[in-house]
């Protein structure tokens, strides 16, 4: 059996995490040391695997650099995409 597509919403984040981290705004290394320190091991990798639900997503966004995030987020509707 094929795997689950990964959900739509967090396809989204992804976006805004790969944006942020190419913009300079993330530092990649505090960020998921940040991430690793502060969130359970066990929602993290239901997160990473697409497993999470809407409260548990607010949790692990809250974890992260809220501004710089939100600002990424912000932004990503108005760039030109790429085929």
């Amino acid at each position: 059996m094929p795997p689950r597509p990964y959900p739509a919403p967090h396809r989204a984040m992804d976006a805004v995490l790969l944006r942020a981290l190419a913009a300079g705004r993330v530092d990649g290394a505090a960020f998921f040391t940040g991430l690793f320190r502060h969130v359970p091991i066990e929602r993290l990798l239901r997160f990473l695997d697409g497993r999470t639900r809407l409260a548990e997503n607010l949790a692990i966004g809250l974890r992260t650099p809220v501004p710089a995030m939100l600002r990424t987020a912000l932004e990503l509707p108005w760039l030109r995409r790429r085929p």
